[in-house]
């Protein structure tokens, strides 16, 4: 069965309009045939998955073929607008999913700027793109709008250049009557770690979102003129109030996230030992990558679509440039965390001293712009042994233009560096690049070789693949930090807060601190307040950081939130418990969807919608291969202690790491193997693809530990069970054919015409072995 078999399968259980107040449209784009059609998604989908990354899920999990790669034009790449995007403070999200070409994982990339909030308000909750386009294409939409133009014009524009040209031909202004989601040279040459770009800054990173969209020869998504206003803005005003409110009086965004944005998490990861430094050999870097270093050269801020916070630090090193501001803002605010105290009252100073980056008083377009944020501070800074402020700015310039994942990007340099140290590769595997640690203009010439696939680029751009592409000897892999083939997002290593250690193994896009990241695991003040932890997380949770008792409460109490948070469209940073307890949480989402659809929420059944989609997203993650083995940690963390700061010694402990682990797959409702328990699975299986059928084993089998295995996509017959258990348990494949083994459906035994033997939802199967003698 084909993607436009799928399409048309999906969309007969799919409704011609609206089922709940302000739902918007579904929108099938065939790029190949140049065709759409729209549809909308059924309530139990609302239900059960609310919208953006849930109902993506739940369309991925439908049209998704198995056995295709993810470049694979039948493979769809969808993007969803969070349920109040554009309709609530900082609700400017929405998420690109498909299966990813960087990992071996889901790819599921969460953005804002203005592309989300235009897509919502003009009349679209989801857009399915599917099918190789004949030629470069730009799809263009306008409301009922929608239109297949020649892109070819536009090939090899990068993202400072992309814009410009856009605006010129169609006579409009980005983020005035028009929002664009485009891709660079680097997703059109197909880079794993390149990204689909939103902004000036603003990216889709994760997963390989750029090479997937340029799998397709889809350049740019343009969502043409003004967005309509939002259609209930009067019936949600009043608490839009309170959530307003919530958001710019909270300590964290008011003193340091709407002054100096992201990078002030820089010093105190520093103070802890805990920064990710030269591929995470080290936990320790300078402090010249402190945030107010970066003081001299941010102008202002920028933010999102309407949003009350405006965390985005703008950053100008050109003669010309202003600075300043923010300046002095983080100094003596100690905040709760017990291990910074001490710097709080330190100020550096730092002048203003570029003067181009070769310092000949020439400068460029990659001396101003966007950013950084603490990841591209970490990555481009002690992940890859840089220590100067002007360095990260520029490179982060330079990423923004090229639309590289900042992360994967730092990653894979600071991987192909220690490879270097430690003679794995040498000049012969560069071209004769130089790849010691701190070489900053290597590290510039390498991002724009990426972009272009061109001499060792082409091995950056294979990004945590690089090993089964075969541009690394297999000895590399014990050096790769890496989870379900994607690099970590952050660049905290997570050696001692063991609850940051337990989220980045089991996150369902891979080694991703913002899919479940217990921020608060670092705050002194809820630490020691054993009650108000317990009552945050839902059950006892150790206080220190680096005790394993009890994380994987705390960390399933934030994948919950914030897998709700993302689908509704509302900013991580702004959603309970990534940085502060007193942020939204889904109490406040649930007034706002119920004042929106007129349907009931309560903040508990959104904190249950919040597990069922990450219990669908490992559904989806098992049908790739993925099982138990590989919610795990890199090699290093479990055999290097740190060396420096409080906390000096620490690292994971493997029986202690696996024993949590199967603590937070209980409490989650997963089995061995860690997805959902059979009645949790038939239960999914009915709001997501309509059909379940139980299959009962003799014994458990290697991907079915618990004698038992939901079939959830339509079979007609025994026979066709048969096949679709060989897909789904390829590893017990030679068990499956036991020839001793009997069929029984619903207690009939079946001892011949299993292809007569017709199946429907909610049948149980059993596997029974021939009792034989004489």
């Amino acid at each position: 069965m084909g993607i436009r078999d799928k399409v048309e399968q999906l969309c007969a259980r799919m409704h011609d309009t609206p089922q709940y107040e302000t739902q918007g449209a579904v929108l099938f784009v065939d790029l190949e045939k140049r065709e759409t059609q729209r549809k909308y998604l059924p309530v139990d989908v609302l239900r059960t998955y609310l919208g953006g990354r849930g109902a993506n899920m739940y369309l991925l999990y439908n049209l998704l073929q198995d056995g295709r790669e993810a470049l694979d034009p039948e493979v769809p790449l969808i993007f969803g607008a969070g349920t109040l995007t554009g309709d609530m403070p900082a609700a400017t999200r929405g998420n690109f999913t498909s299966r990813s070409p960087e990992s071996d994982a889901i790819l599921d990339t969460n953005g804002g700027d203005y592309f989300p909030s235009f897509v919502k308000r003009h009349g679209y909750d989801h857009i399915v793109l599917y099918g190789l386009a004949a030629q470069w294409t730009l799809l263009r939409i306008a409301h009922e709008e929608v239109q297949f133009i020649d892109a070819t014009p536009y090939v090899g524009l990068d993202n400072l250049d992309l814009p410009g040209a856009i605006e010129r031909d169609f006579e409009c202004t980005e983020r005035k009557d028009m929002a664009l989601a485009r891709i660079t040279t680097a997703g059109e040459n197909l880079a794993l770690c390149s990204g689909i770009m939103g902004g000036i800054k603003a990216i889709w990173a994760r997963g390989g979102g750029g090479a997937k969209m340029g799998s397709l020869h889809l350049k740019a998504i343009m969502v043409h003129g003004k967005p309509d206003e939002a259609p209930k803005v009067a019936e949600l005003k009043a608490h839009n109030k309170v959530i307003g409110k919530k958001i710019t009086s909270t300590s964290v965004i008011k003193n340091a996230l709407k002054q100096v944005g992201t990078p002030f998490l820089y010093k105190p990861s520093r103070v802890l030992g805990a920064l990710g430094t030269m591929n995470n050999q080290k936990t320790a870097w300078h402090e010249t990558l402190d945030a107010d270093n970066f003081d001299p050269y941010r102008p202002g801020m920028d933010g999102c679509f309407k949003c009350p916070v405006h965390c985005r630090n703008l950053n100008d090193m050109t003669p010309e440039g202003k600075g300043g501001w923010g300046s002095a803002a983080l100094k003596g605010l100690k905040g709760n965390a017990s291990y910074d105290k001490a710097q709080a009252d330190v100020e550096h100073g730092k002048e203003r001293t570029y003067n181009g980056i070769r310092g000949d008083g020439k400068f460029d377009q990659y001396d101003k712009g966007d950013g950084p944020e603490y990841v591209t501070v970490g990555k481009f800074g002690p992940m890859i042994g840089l220590k100067e402020p002007e360095h990260i700015l520029r490179l982060n310039n330079i990423l923004n233009d090229l639309g590289l994942d900042s992360a994967s990007t730092g990653s894979a340099i600071s991987w192909a560096m220690e490879l270097w140290q430690r003679g794995i590769i040498d000049a012969s595997h560069t071209g004769g690049l130089d790849l010691s640690w701190g070489n900053y203009d290597t590290v510039e010439k390498l991002l724009f070789m990426t972009a272009k696939r061109e001499g060792f680029g082409d091995t950056i751009a294979d990004s945590a693949r690089a090993v089964e592409r075969g541009k690394y000897p297999a000895e590399a892999l014990n050096y790769r930090m890496a989870v379900k083939g994607l690099f970590q997002s952050d660049p905290h290593d997570a050696r001692i807060l063991k609850a940051f250690a337990l989220g980045l193994s089991v996150a369902t896009r891979g080694m991703d601190h913002l899919r479940n990241r217990v921020t608060l695991e670092i705050n002194a003040r809820i630490n020691d307040d054993a009650a108000f932890k317990t009552e945050l997380y839902g059950g006892s949770v150790a206080p220190e950081p680096n005790r394993y008792e009890g994380k994987e409460f705390a960390v399933r109490r934030c994948e919950n939130t914030f897998a709700v948070g993302d689908s509704v469209g509302m900013c991580r940073f702004n959603t309970k418990l990534f940085n502060s307890p007193t942020t939204p949480d889904c109490g406040d989402f649930a007034t706002q969807l119920s004042t929106a659809t007129a349907l009931e929420f309560s903040g508990e059944q959104l904190n249950e919608i919040g597990r069922n989609i990450t219990g669908l997203e490992r559904m989806i993650n098992f049908r790739l291969g993925l099982r138990g083995k590989d919610d795990t940690l890199p090699k290093r963390w479990f055999d290097e202690e740190i060396e420096v700061g409080p906390f000096k010694g620490e690292k994971v402990d493997r029986k202690e790491f696996e024993a949590m682990k199967a603590r937070f797959y209980e409490v989650t409702g997963l089995n061995a193997e860690g997805v959902p328990k059979a009645d949790w699975h038939e239960q999914l299986a009915g709001a997501t693809t309509g059909f379940a059928v139980r299959v009962e084993l003799p014994h458990p089998l290697p991907g079915a530990p618990e004698k038992a295995i939901v079939i959830d996509e339509p079979v007609a017959n025994v026979i066709a069970l048969r096949d679709a258990l060989a897909r789904r348990l390829p590893e017990a494949r030679e068990a499956l054919n036991d020839h001793s083994w009997n069929v029984a459906v619903n207690g009939h035994m079946v001892l011949a015409g299993e292809r007569d033997t017709a199946l429907h939802h909610g049948d149980r199967v059993a596997f029974v072995p021939i009792i034989a003698g004489g």
